[in-house]
């Protein structure tokens, strides 16, 4: 078996993901895991796949074939790694820079991120635009929450932090 990595673009419509999953499962592919979104009336999406050896040029092909998308496909490899799983959501009132501020923190730290989702939208009661990010991280051995957890929230006094361990 391999395992494959697609990253896809294309205008958004409706029935993409059916069509990218009949297109895996023709091609004797297992959908192993994925994370997509509408961006801008875009969808962007990345999926891995695995799928017998046998069947890999043919899906490749395939996929490549999409009409209307820009697809990316690269042999996955898989290197775990060694550390504490947790949960990251950081909220704060939206600004230039706080996404580079944030990963500038984890980066320091040498915390690896599995997932990250950003959102920005209103303030319920005041309508001041907030943002948002959930992520999965990797804390390696030696890292403690605490560290993170202070130093998240010295960037600003409305960022709100809080981390679950998994």
């Amino acid at each position: 078996m391999k395992t494959l990595v697609a990253t896809l673009i294309g205008p958004d419509k409706t029935g993409l993901v059916k069509q990218l999953a009949t297109l895996i499962k023709q091609h004797h592919g297992s959908w192993q895991a994925s994370a997509m979104s509408e961006l801008a009336g875009y969808f962007a999406g990345i999926v891995e796949i695995r799928v017998p050896e046998e069947h890999r040029e043919s899906l490749s092909h395939a996929l490549g074939k999409l009409p209307n998308f820009q697809v990316q496909l690269v042999e996955g490899s898989h290197q775990p790694l060694q550390g504490q799983t947790l949960k990251l959501t950081v909220t704060a009132n939206d600004r230039l820079g706080i996404i580079d501020e944030v990963t500038d923190i984890l980066n320091q730290l040498n915390i690896s991120v599995k997932t990250l989702k950003t959102d920005s939208h209103p303030a319920p009661i005041t309508g001041i635009m907030l943002f948002e990010a959930n992520s999965t991280l990797t804390l390696p051995h030696g890292q403690t929450l605490n560290d993170l957890q202070t130093r998240l929230e010295a960037l600003s006094d409305d960022l709100v932090v809080d981390i679950d361990l998994i």
